[in-house]
């Protein structure tokens, strides 16, 4: 068991503010920005064994990082003997890990920030490391090492404080599923706890990426978790206010200096993700332009589906224009998705259709229960019965074979539809929304589903981690199917 710290030392360490302004440590009084020495203090007098750092990108997250690791290497060394008081075996390393999306960059905080920091320190000058090609090797024992994006980088390491860099920019595996940045947050936090328990210190530092990320997650865990410190903050709260002339512009509830008005203007999107710090709701976003989904909302057009689930016993339809249904089905995890469109318009006036989209529901399964694929048939067969004219009924092709059937046994046109194959049903979408020839009526869940859309790998259209797109998906379905049989093909839009 670690022994009692007056005992432990030999020297007395510097209180963290000391260590990174006094001249006789790092001496960085006119270098460092005052908000990264009142956050270090925060962590380091806190006692925390976890600090997330959201912070925009240039607010100086790697070099705070640095900082950290430089100040652990320094209470370290001041131990007469770090082993002994860690209670881990005599002639063991301790290890301080930095790990980053690549390689290079965890080398380039390691062999430059860190080893930078101590070579202006008089107080490192006894303790000079020995490089290696991914290591600074101190003495007692003690080393200092650049990692790489590999969950199994940790194992074997006594790791007593370690760096995930740009943690929210981890790759991710199998569509967005498979969290790396999570396992590798395992790996190293069950070798300081293994090896330190709550003596160690794990930071994650990163800008956003989008909503639900790692970096996101961990900073809604410490809203619950004592040990975990949180930050998020602009890089305009980094810098001092002297960087910036004092004028200021408002951009969703934020104050944002006037130095920043060309980036917003270009993007404000990515410019609120990359400078402010809050993350969009999808990394590259398929509707950069999210004003285009409110815009498309007609206050005057009926919500079809009460409170209850049920079909509007006022929903008639008011004109025979031909009505096209696509399903989404879910069973168990996965909610179901349904909506009905038309288009308004003739082809012979030269003009492209205005769509409308009638429906829009999301059926959710019950707690261990399963989606009711015959309540989705009958909510179908209720409307052409309600005298609308279903010109078709689309599924895409998950367990929808036995619904296809019993549908054309009662008298529709049924097809197999699948808006995950080609990107043409969303092309379809995006193109009568960018124009303004869509209307639906108020129905948050398809506006939510549509801002988490994002392009992956530029052939897909896909939700972001922990989202989904069962209405969204029915949405382009019915609306893709709507205009193809329009005007004899599908609109072609262009996806940025």
């Amino acid at each position: 068991m670690p022994g009692r710290e007056d005992e432990a030392f030999e020297e007395e360490p510097a209180p963290i503010r000391e260590f990174i302004t006094g001249r006789d440590y790092l001496g960085l009084a006119d270098e460092v920005y005052p908000a990264v020495v009142e956050v270090l203090a925060e962590i380091f007098e806190g006692g925390y064994t976890e600090a997330a750092l959201c912070w925009g990108i240039g607010a100086g997250k790697s070099y705070t990082a640095s900082l950290a690791i430089a100040y652990q290497l320094h209470r370290v060394l001041c131990l007469a003997n770090p082993q002994r008081h860690y209670g881990i075996g005599e002639g063991s390393t301790i290890s301080f890990l930095n790990m980053s999306t690549n390689g290079e960059q965890a080398r380039r905080v390691v062999f430059g920030e860190i080893l930078s920091r101590i070579r202006r320190s008089p107080w490192f000058e006894r303790y000079e490391p020995r490089m290696l090609q991914r290591e600074l090797r101190f003495p007692k024992d003690v080393v200092v090492i650049s990692g790489n994006s590999a969950e199994t980088y940790p194992l074997g390491y006594n790791v007593l404080g370690a760096v995930i860099d740009e943690a929210s920019w981890l790759l991710e595996a199998d569509g967005g599923r498979r969290d790396s940045a999570e396992e590798i947050y395992n790996a190293v936090q069950r070798r300081i706890r293994s090896r330190f328990l709550d003596a160690g210190l794990l930071m994650m530092i990163s800008s956003p990426r989008h909503r639900g990320d790692f970096l996101e997650r961990k900073l809604e865990e410490a809203e619950q978790s004592p040990g975990v410190y949180a930050s998020r903050k602009a890089i305009w709260e980094v810098k001092p206010a002297g960087c910036y002339c004092g004028e200021t512009f408002e951009c969703d509830g934020i104050e944002v200096p006037v130095e920043y008005r060309p980036e917003f203007k270009r993007n404000r999107q990515r410019a609120m993700r990359d400078l402010a710090a809050r993350p969009s709701e999808a990394f590259a976003p398929f509707f950069p332009d999210a004003q285009v989904l409110a815009r498309a909302v007609d206050e005057d057009l009926e919500a079809p589906i009460c409170a209850g689930g049920e079909l509007s016993p006022t929903f008639q339809p008011s004109e025979r224009w031909p009505r096209y249904v696509h399903v989404d089905l879910g069973l168990r995890r996965d909610a179901c998705g349904i909506a009905m469109a038309h288009c308004e318009g003739s082809p012979r006036d030269g003009q492209g259709p205005t769509v409308v989209v009638d429906l829009m529901h999301r059926i959710v399964p019950p707690e261990g229960g399963e989606v009711q694929f015959s309540q989705v048939r009958e909510l179908i067969v209720t409307l052409a019965r309600r005298g609308f004219e279903i010109a078709q009924v689309s599924y895409d092709g998950y367990q929808s074979a036995d619904s296809r059937q019993i549908l054309r046994r009662q008298g529709l046109s049924v097809k197999l539809v699948s808006v995950d194959r080609t990107l043409e049903a969303y092309e379809t979408l995006k193109e009568v929304l960018s124009a303004g020839r869509l209307r639906w009526y108020r129905y948050q869940p398809v506006i939510d589903e549509c801002m988490g859309l994002e392009m992956v790998r530029g052939r897909k259209v896909d939700h972001r981690r922990g989202g989904s797109k069962d209405v969204a998906d029915a949405v382009a379905g019915a609306v893709s199917e709507a205009v193809r049989n329009w005007g004899g093909g599908a609109m072609r839009g262009h996806i940025v």
